[in-house]
């Protein structure tokens, strides 16, 4: 396919230039009849396509004012509301739109969103119409429709396709009208939509494995999950940060860069799934208590406690009554366990101890889920391959080195103190000096330092 360049035409244009045709017709006779007529063939086509291309420029202002989407009247804004992909025809520059929407799939996204081989079709179309050339609406349509797919593309690749269920990013907002504008300015439309891309080297790493294609079909659809999970983190995640990655059962530390703590997890069962959020940890409560949430209260502690009376004692349970925001301890025995009416006022804790659920320490970071992250007594489930078991925290397999980690910045807390006072028997909580973000993830593939991609279990079944 050929596309005219602009810039060309109009450079050699004969009728911007008289010395071409004056070189064109100087010979013999009849070759300067044939020379005259040829010119002024083209002097008629050169008129109409200018004439076309005013036609073109004039009709193109209105239709970006009335055009719904910001980021169009934004892009068109910054080129003065010129056309950059028409003229009188399609311009050498939509080549290098076109290449950048067949990138589409580099991010783990489908190029036929965004038309790109349906406008190559319409360039083609337009590109071999009859003089006078094709309709002007065509023209202006086919300009904005180019627009509006790079834009889209950008918008995708930014923050993640949009849609009824589509979760909300947390990158900061780009100006992607801008980012067009400034790839195109530099010459780098090819690279487009590269400049919106997450910042982080999992996404380019991740970028680079579908680039390089081979991948069966299954694992470009974990990969391309993957892109869109990098896509609502924001691209800062903290000088230092904790990642939990739910398929991988594994928990991060990051600082500056390096692993301070890496250690294996057990995370929610079908049903309770632990959920992706992020959120700043602010404080480590030792010799924790466990206030068991009403659902399992409801639907485990109470019918356990019907079917054996000493299940409060053997569990170090104690049974409380919550009034304006104050508890005061019930006798278990003046309880009637089988009525909804009497246990529906009541809260069950465990204490702290050897026994406990959340084990010897907890690690706050508020969230509208109710999720933290804790000790466990239950180690045995470490030494599985799927560890989904809790019913949506997550369980630490050495929690002393997170939280030997997390209270570092006071040198008051050192092995030893911390370890008594997660033995202590007696609940104190401490508040970190500096938050810490802590993002959970769910990434089925992650690649490794050399850039190889290692998969996961799509233990959630999230992955289409």
């Amino acid at each position: 396919m050929f596309f005219r360049s602009r810039r060309l035409e109009r450079r050699e244009s004969p009728l911007r230039n008289p010395g071409l045709i004056f070189s064109a017709v100087y010979g013999g006779s009849m070759r300067l009849v044939w020379s005259l007529v040829t010119v002024s063939a083209l002097c008629v086509t050169m008129a109409c396509s200018s004439a076309r291309e005013r036609e073109v420029a004039a009709a193109i202002g209105p239709a970006i004012a009335g055009h719904q989407i910001p980021d169009v009247r934004a892009f068109y804004k910054l080129q003065s509301d010129q056309a950059v992909w028409v003229d009188d025809k399609p311009t050498s520059a939509v080549k290098d739109a076109f290449t950048a929407l067949k990138r589409a799939s580099e991010h783990g996204l489908d190029p036929g969103r965004y038309h790109a081989a349906a406008l190559e079709e319409r360039a083609a179309t337009l590109e071999a119409a009859k003089a006078p050339g094709a309709p002007v609406s065509d023209l202006v349509k086919f300009e904005i429709d180019v627009t509006s797919a790079l834009l889209a593309l950008g918008r995708d690749v930014a923050r993640g396709p949009s849609g009824p269920k589509a979760a909300q990013s947390a990158r900061a907002p780009i100006d992607i009208g801008a980012k067009l504008a400034e790839a195109l300015g530099k010459g780098a439309l090819g690279s487009w939509p590269d400049p919106v891309r997450p910042r982080h080297p999992q996404y380019a790493a991740l970028q680079k494995v579908l680039a390089g294609g081979g991948q069966p079909p299954d694992r470009v659809a974990s990969i391309a999950h993957a892109m869109n999970g990098w896509r609502l983190l924001p691209d800062d995640l903290g000088a230092r940060h904790i990642m939990v990655n739910i398929p991988q059962f594994h928990l991060f530390v990051r600082d500056g860069g390096k692993t301070a703590v890496d250690t294996r997890v057990v995370v929610g069962k079908e049903g309770d799934e632990t959920p992706v959020f992020s959120a700043d940890m602010t404080s480590v409560i030792l010799s924790p208590y466990w206030n068991i949430p009403e659902s399992i209260a409801e639907g485990e502690t109470i019918p356990s406690i019907i079917k054996d009376p000493k299940y409060l004692a053997k569990n170090n349970l104690e049974v409380l009554r919550r009034s304006g925001g104050k508890a005061e301890r019930v006798d278990p025995e003046s309880v009637d366990w089988s009525k909804p009416e009497e246990t529906e006022a009541l809260s069950l804790r465990q204490k702290p101890g050897p026994g406990n659920a959340l084990g010897h320490v907890k690690f706050m970071m508020p969230n509208r889920h109710s999720v933290y992250l804790h000790d466990t007594p239950a180690h045995a489930l470490f030494d599985r391959s799927g560890r989904a078991f809790s019913h949506g925290c997550v369980r630490l397999e050495e929690p002393l080195e997170l939280a030997k980690y997390v209270l570092g910045d006071d040198p008051a807390w050192t092995e030893a103190s911390i370890r008594e006072a997660m033995h202590a028997g007696v609940e104190r909580e401490v508040k970190l000096t500096r938050p810490i973000p802590v993002h959970i993830v769910y990434f089925t593939v992650w690649a490794d330092d050399a850039g190889r991609p290692q998969f996961f279990e799509d233990v959630y079944r999230r992955v289409r």
